[in-house]
């Protein structure tokens, strides 16, 4: 389908090593990156603005971070940008051993790896170290450096747009903040650019699509706070890309919070189906999805993920590497969930043009011109399960069901009467609302 197949292996290198944040140079130049492939327009926000209940923070650099133990780095930002806790204060200072174990994070239950800690809105400073490292830690004396510095400056959501026959919209959504991590981090904008990339190049878009990237929480605010009356004008469903690579087999779903719309009844249908999993919804855990759904604006977005957060031990620490995401498991995500969204994509209501009578559909090529039983097919190859299927359409769209929902009410194959509706499409019987 692509003209050219895209490398993710290659972005990923390129993107991994980034000291990305909530503002900074390194989601600035993540963002650059990721542009390469969708065209997104620039969302800015200034630091200081009040956004509801919160303010978008100063940006965040980091020249440097270490611990010396008799003269010797015994931990390095620069040869993993983990090891400092993300906006973390400027220090420099002689700290004996109790003293510095207090500002080290570590994870006794996860010996072997580096956690991933932040504290965006506390002003405070601090370590991370595995956990078997901080217990070879030697009676002594610690030089305790992190070289950083606050600034004025800007969040920036990406923002791309892909224009469909309706004006409803389908929301794709992902974060950019996290350092170092593959599967929490970089699977969600590495699936959105093959999204992007496959559903540009349909013939027929009946949804408008929007694809937004955003630092976690505070980003998917501002784009709230610049577009939330749009939103919930224009809103059809939403996804938040997370977590889409790792081990598991089956993709999961976590529903919006009424579970209402047209992605969440389509995943639904497939959950019942045994193709995907499903996850109710939850505002104690997951990611965007929370501030979409929040009660301002109820939106009807929902959670896609694979290996999901919180419930693989690489989570939120250096495990997340990308051995553990697999690059296949990324090109399999894209591959499944475009081929549900163009199922979702013929998901609007329909309605018939001519909507008087039953319409003459011999002189269409769509009905026999010979009335015999004895016929399994009729003389236009019309299969008699294809004939019912139409005869149900035609009668049921009346504007105010879409194919799954008349699908599920006349007990029909919905993936046939998919097929059918495209006919009807074609012959310019039926309409999408």
């Amino acid at each position: 389908m692509e003209k050219h197949k895209i490398n993710f292996s290659k972005i990923f290198d390129q993107l991994f090593p980034l000291n990305r944040s909530i503002l900074g140079s390194g989601y600035k130049k993540s963002l650059e990156i990721i542009s390469n492939f969708i065209p997104f327009n620039k969302l800015r926000y200034k630091s200081g603005k009040k956004i509801f209940d919160w303010v978008v923070p100063k940006e965040w650099e980091i020249r440097e971070g270490f611990i010396k133990y008799n003269g010797k780095k015994i931990l390095d930002y620069k040869k993993n940008n983990l090891h400092v806790l993300s906006y973390s204060d400027r220090v420099n200072k002689i700290l004996d051993l109790n003293q510095l174990k207090k500002r080290i994070f570590s994870l006794p239950k996860k010996p072997k790896f580096i956690p991933y800690v932040t504290s965006y809105y506390n002003r405070t400073w601090g370590f991370c170290m595995s956990f078997n490292q901080k217990k070879k830690l030697n009676t002594g004396r610690y030089h305790c450096v992190v070289d950083s510095y606050f600034k004025q400056g800007e969040l920036i959501n990406g923002f791309a747009q892909i224009k469909g026959k309706s004006k409803k919209i389908i929301l794709i959504s992902t974060y950019l903040c996290h350092p170092s991590l593959a599967n929490n981090e970089l699977s969600g904008p590495l699936t959105m650019i093959g999204l992007y990339n496959k559903i540009k190049l349909w013939k027929n878009k009946n949804f408008t699509y929007i694809f937004l990237i955003n630092p976690e929480t505070i980003g998917s605010l501002c784009f709230l706070y610049s577009h939330g009356k749009k939103l919930k004008r224009l809103l059809d469903s939403g996804l938040v890309l997370t977590c889409l690579g790792g081990p598991k087999k089956k993709i999961s779903y976590k529903l919006s919070k009424k579970g209402n719309s047209t992605l969440d009844k389509l995943f639904i249908y497939l959950n019942q189906n045994k193709k995907i999993l499903l996850r109710e919804f939850d505002p104690s855990e997951g990611s965007d999805e929370r501030q979409y759904n929040s009660p301002g604006f109820n939106l009807p977005v929902g959670n896609i993920s694979r290996t999901v957060y919180e419930k693989y031990n690489q989570y939120h620490n250096s495990g997340d590497d990308k051995k553990f995401m697999n690059i296949s498991m990324i090109e399999k995500s894209v591959n499944q969930l475009s081929k549900i969204l163009e199922i979702n994509d013929y998901l609007l209501p329909i309605k018939r043009i001519m909507p008087y009578g039953e319409l003459m559909l011999s002189k269409r090529n769509l009905y026999s011109t010979i009335n015999f039983q004895g016929k399994d097919k009729d003389i236009n190859n019309f299969n008699i399960v294809e004939k019912k299927i139409l005869l149900n359409i035609l009668n049921y769209a009346d504007g105010s069901l879409n194919i799954l929902e008349i699908s599920k009410l006349r007990k029909l194959n919905f993936y046939k009467a998919i097929e059918v509706l495209k006919i009807c499409l074609k012959k310019k019987l039926i309409k999408f609302l």
